[in-house]
């Protein structure tokens, strides 16, 4: 594995990388950073040269910048891609990931080869109103805590505000019984757990920009602009069964676009179900 640091004109992005051939961007969810594809990058780096980059404000790389937008973090993966070589990728986005993704295809599109958007139902609704909305019970707590922190002239209880968010999250993470379930008391579950824990940590600073810069994006006109062929992964839940199914309405705006489910998932898909990420993400890149 290589890892590095490129510059860009809004900050330094660290990044990692493995395999050789065709190269592979993956770009992470918030507020998460590139240690959430610990377990699939090495799997798809048997076929391709996987680039794993931290968005800026998250991971190791440098601060969020105060105007930051899709675009031009965008602007910053291609940027990014210059400086290690790379003309043209492949680009498989999860969640926040896949609205940077979108951002760069529309906006780059000769960089990019082809394209992998994939979120839970909630992250694939095109609307920005609605989408907003969907994401209201799960973004909200984040905005509201920031609030209280901010609205107090009392450094102390500034600071206990940010003390109780913070310990609320590792809370749910130290006793994950569904994550005992899949890795055992292992090393892996270490790794998992020390990673959501740090990625939390990392992204406090960071959280209420990033999702302010997604819900102001205009997914549905990206979409449309994008040439490259593109397949939108769906991960449906009984809890975002109101939402109603996103990823074939997504195909149908898009110039090229196909589109698969992956049932009964969340945002843990990608290291919980790893086998079944990795396959979709394989077959619709290899295939001519």
């Amino acid at each position: 594995m290589k890892r590095g640091f490129a510059d860009t004109d809004k900050g330094q992005i660290y990044f990692y990388e493995q395999g050789e051939g065709p190269a592979l961007i993956l770009l992470h969810p918030s507020p998460q950073s590139g240690r959430v594809y610990w377990r699939l990058a090495p799997k798809l780096a048997q076929t391709f040269r996987v680039i794993v980059p931290d968005t800026l404000g998250f991971g190791l790389s440098d601060p969020l910048p105060p105007d930051a937008t899709m675009p031009g973090l965008a602007d910053c993966i291609a940027q990014m891609m210059d400086i290690t070589g790379v003309d043209k990728a492949n680009i498989f986005g999860f969640h926040t990931g896949n609205k940077i993704a979108a951002a760069l295809a529309s906006g780059h599109p000769n960089r990019v080869d082809r394209l992998i958007l994939c979120g839970q139902t909630h992250s694939l609704v095109p609307d920005q109103s609605a989408r907003i909305s969907a994401f209201g019970p799960i973004t909200d707590r984040y905005f509201e805590a920031k609030s209280a922190e901010q609205n107090t002239d009392n450094a102390a209880h500034a600071h206990m505000q940010w003390a109780t968010e913070a310990f609320a999250d590792f809370s749910r993470f130290w006793w994950d019984k569904r994550a005992i379930e899949t890795f055992g008391y292992t090393k892996d579950l270490r790794r998992y757990i020390s990673s959501r824990i740090m990625d939390s940590l990392q992204a406090k600073d960071s959280t209420t920009a990033i999702y302010s810069a997604n819900f102001e994006f205009d997914f549905e006109a990206a979409l449309r602009a994008i040439s490259s062929k593109t397949l939108i992964i769906e991960v449906t839940s009984a809890a975002e069964a109101h939402l109603g199914a996103q990823a074939a309405l997504l195909a149908a705006l898009m110039q090229d676009g196909s589109h698969a489910v992956v049932e009964d998932g969340d945002r843990e898909v990608v290291e919980m179900r790893t086998g079944e990420i990795s396959m979709l993400i394989l077959e619709f890149l290899t295939k001519t």
